[in-house]
């Protein structure tokens, strides 16, 4: 009797381990996996990760989106911050009038640019053609004029660390 419980103990022993044991191995397997080919990913993507978090890095940024239809002299303000000097301004004029529109440091008060959009036309303007180091980090304003007449335009702007991010 003490024979047939040993060995049923036993049986029933050993087909739990080759239940648990394999199915252990294969769900770290696959976890281990899955990881590695995460990793290869967010490599391959030119990401990098930090324990569970992946990094991103940040070339370019919206700085404005601004849509004026019943104003006559509006403003768009953004700031550029520290690194992201080059700008990209795209502007589409909707109006029957040609706009003006100047580019000022509020900071300084350095006027950058001073552009005009024919009615109906469209421009967009990249600060690698006229100023090839970027533009000083701080805050600025557009200020958008259509001869008094009410302005019509929709502009938006984006900065980025190096020229080729806002292409």
């Amino acid at each position: 009797m003490k024979k047939k419980t040993f060995f049923s103990s036993a049986l029933s022993f050993c087909l739990l381990g080759a239940v648990v044991v394999p199915s252990v191995i294969c769900a770290s397997s696959d976890a281990s996996d899955s990881a590695n080919t995460s990793s290869i990913a967010i490599k391959n993507a030119g990401k990098t990760t930090t324990g569970d978090h992946v990094i991103t890095p940040q070339r370019a940024r919206d700085v404005f989106n601004d849509t004026f239809e019943n104003e006559k002299n509006p403003v768009s303000r953004f700031v550029l911050d520290p690194g992201y000097g080059h700008l990209k301004i795209s502007a589409k004029n909707t109006g029957d009038s040609t706009i003006t529109f100047s580019l000022v440091h509020t900071d300084s008060n350095k006027l950058y640019i001073t552009k005009t959009i024919g009615a109906h036309s469209s421009l967009n303007w990249d600060s690698l053609n006229s100023f090839s180091s970027g533009l000083r980090s701080g805050n600025y304003e557009i200020q958008w004029r259509a001869g008094g007449d009410i302005v019509h335009v929709s502009a938006y702007g984006v900065s980025g660390q190096y020229p080729s991010d806002i292409q």
